[in-house]
């Protein structure tokens, strides 16, 4: 039986986070929070006195109970305090769109190809020609066509024309929900802005060590690029060292994803361990009284959050900062530490000031590896006694990922789709490279004023960069390197993280109950897998996508796709693997067929294909008639025809009235028409009274077959 009684904080914490995961069942209908946490407090209280009068063990057990009940109804409540939209004053809450509004910039700007982005806190709105105080967050996107690195910094206050829209929802079938993850972090509306469509009037920080903060930081990526040529070697560098991702291109982040180490281009617990790993060596190294070991604390623990502010305060550095300042404290004072207390009051600290943070990937994997190096490296690290120094500290690396991505792997599988078959020759190269190229990166930046010097360590650090990413890139190109399309649902992740502890506890306890609950866990599983395949193999799918400036049509046949689309979309991968490949790795498809609108259809496709002599295309498919209308028709059928989707594409001019012709039971209007046209081609389509549907606001048109 599990013995709670070492781990207090673990306990608190938990009960906190049950709070959340209630709230956001059921809170936004039962805000109740304040009295529910008054009811608990005072119950325990009463409790608590009862118990010591009556020194009744029955007693303290429900003191215990109800002290617990206290942090989950804390939970509750405060995760209403933090649910942004549920203030009456909250932009969501407007009824009159304004007209112009004014906010302040309180996040990093994240640059881009053509355009920059943040996050804008509004504190005005102009209506009616009244100026009235808002509260909310706006995403508002910028050209970047000017020649100054960024057009706007934090704290920057802007004055803004237009009004912030709320942020749309996903367009295709299981499509990553953007509108979902900005929510998360308190944003609701967005806003893409031309240069005319602001105006700066001002700065001021909301929080002026942020601020300091993200001015050294910007000082110490210019030092990088400056000192660093080659403009791949320096995007890893200031992802490396400063958690500025801005300068990686796609091809870089695909290749570490495919090894699993991204963590590495993530400043993250590593980094941090890392930094305070050389600390740790000094203090222990020298015989300091105490009154000097508390000023040594105090000197690291205010270098490690310098660390902490300079990298972006993201959640995975937070939890490390805050673990190991518990840890360098109790060293100070001299006293045991408890890891998984220490990883308690960290998550509980975090999740208080955001309750939402909870549900943040890199929370959740980040917690996730700590729990799991600490819990599982020591029992795969004991199965090898390795005597050689070498092999010895390869073994530990090898057990590190092993039991790291064990942990997480539920969950990775759940969020990316993927598994990476050589991480753990990856991370057994890449995390030492890494290890080295950060060290020689932070000392580059420190002594980067001294001459000579300065150009080692930077040439040291590139070249570590440079060997870290070859090795990369020889191992993504592997066989098989990358098991993609991997899709399991919520339950079935809860589901392998169930066998993943009951094997554990198989394990270490030696009984067979534990196996006999896993087997049925994987049963289930395989039940569930068995169900999939059948319906897998019994369906027949039409579907018409949303994509912006882009076409595509997917015709799926049990485990078979054709996906017939035009040639913008082709060159843009990111554009597929955003709006479409998901779904598809939903129906259990990895590699469908890729087909140019315009060009031949394989004969055996059972998708027939016509070019009509005004390069129109008709397709017919399962007794369904498609025609893909791209350019001015010039050609009627001789007889009746019945066109079951008529899709209008490319702005193509074209007179309601030709369309009659064709008897089309629905018109669909696609992505690559922009929206000026869409807005007159609909109210042209309604004097004909022809149904129409908009994929750019319906969504993806899909139907079963």
């Amino acid at each position: 039986m599990l013995q709670w009684a070492p781990y207090p904080f673990l306990r608190i914490a938990l009960s906190f986070i049950a709070g959340i995961l209630l709230y956001v069942t059921i809170g936004e209908d039962f805000r109740v929070g304040p009295e529910v946490f008054t009811f608990f407090v005072v119950l325990y209280i009463g409790l608590y006195l009862f118990s010591r009068k009556y020194k009744s063990a029955e007693l303290n057990n429900w003191v215990g109970i109800v002290g617990l009940l206290c942090f989950v109804a804390a939970g509750y409540w405060v995760t209403d305090l933090r649910t942004p939209h549920l203030q009456s004053n909250h932009l969501t809450n407007l009824n009159t769109q304004p007209t112009y509004y004014t906010g302040i910039v309180n996040d990093f700007v994240i640059q881009k190809p053509g355009y920059q982005r943040t996050i804008l806190a509004v504190d005005k709105v102009l209506i009616h020609d009244k100026w009235q105080a808002v509260e909310g967050q706006v995403q508002v996107t910028v050209p970047h066509d000017t020649p100054e690195d960024y057009t706007f910094t934090y704290g920057d206050k802007l004055l803004i024309k237009g009004s912030p829209q709320p942020v749309p929802g996903p367009l295709n079938p299981k499509q990553f929900n953007y509108k979902e993850y900005l929510q998360l972090k308190g944003v609701y509306h967005k806003q893409n802005l031309q240069t005319h469509q602001f105006k700066h009037i001002g700065n001021a920080p909301p929080n002026y060590l942020l601020y300091a903060s993200i001015k050294l930081r910007r000082y110490f990526e210019q030092v990088i690029k400056t000192n660093i040529a080659s403009r791949r070697e320096h995007g890893i560098a200031t992802a490396l060292i400063l958690g500025v991702k801005d300068d990686l291109d796609n091809a870089v982040r695909e290749s570490y994803a495919a090894t699993g180490t991204m963590h590495v281009l993530a400043v993250s617990g590593m980094h941090v361990g890392l930094v305070f790993g050389v600390f740790l060596l000094l203090f222990k190294k020298y015989n300091l009284s105490r009154s000097q070991k508390l000023v040594f604390a105090l000197i690291v623990l205010g270098l490690l959050w310098l660390y902490a502010f300079i990298t972006g305060l993201s959640a995975s550095v937070l939890r490390a900062v805050l673990m190991f300042s518990l840890v360098m404290l109790s060293l100070v004072l001299s006293r045991r530490h408890n890891i998984y207390n220490t990883l308690a009051i960290a998550a509980f600290a975090l999740l208080f000031y955001d309750p939402y943070m909870l549900f943040d990937v890199g929370f959740q994997l980040s917690f996730l590896a700590v729990i799991g190096i600490v819990a599982l490296q020591p029992g795969i690290y004991s199965l090898l006694n390795i005597n050689n120094w070498f092999w010895d500290n390869a073994w530990k690396l090898f057990t590190v990922a092993v039991a790291a991505q064990l942990i997480t792997l539920p969950l990775g599988i759940y969020y990316f789709h993927q598994f990476p078959v050589y991480f753990w020759l990856a991370n057994m190269v890449v995390v030492p490279l890494s290890t080295f190229g950060l060290y020689a990166g932070m000392l580059a930046l420190v002594f980067c004023w001294v001459p000579y010097l300065a150009d080692l360590l930077f040439a040291l650090h590139a070249g570590f960069i440079w060997v870290m990413n070859e090795v990369n890139l020889l191992l993504t190109n592997l066989p098989g390197a990358l098991i993609n399309g991997l899709d399991i649902s919520a339950m079935q992740s809860w589901l392998l993280y169930g066998v993943l502890a009951l094997m554990v506890l198989f394990l270490i306890k030696k009984k067979l109950p534990y196996l006999g609950f896993a087997t049925a866990i994987v049963a289930i599983l395989s039940v569930q897998q068995i169900l999939e395949t059948i319906n897998q193999q019994n369906q027949k799918l039409l579907t018409i996508y949303s994509l912006r400036g882009s076409t595509a049509l997917g015709f799926v046949d049990k485990h078979q796709a054709i996906l017939i689309t035009d040639s913008t979309l082709l060159a843009d991968r990111t554009n597929y693997n955003f709006n479409i490949q998901t779904h598809l790795w939903d129906l259990g498809i990895t590699k469908p067929a890729f087909k140019l609108i315009g060009g031949d259809v394989a004969k055996k496709s059972e998708v027939l294909h016509k070019t009509l002599p005004d390069g129109n295309e008709l397709l017919v498919w399962e007794g369904r008639k498609i025609l893909y209308v791209r350019k001015p028709l010039k050609v009627q059928p001789i007889a009746e025809m019945k066109v079951d989707y008529l899709i209008l594409a490319r702005d193509v001019r074209i007179k309601p009235d030709a369309l009659q012709a064709f008897n089309p039971k629905t018109i669909v209007l696609d992505g690559s028409n922009r929206p000026w046209y869409i807005t007159r081609i609909k109210s042209e389509l309604a004097k004909y009274k022809f149904p129409v549907y908009d994929v750019t606001t319906q969504g993806a048109l899909v139907q079963s077959l």
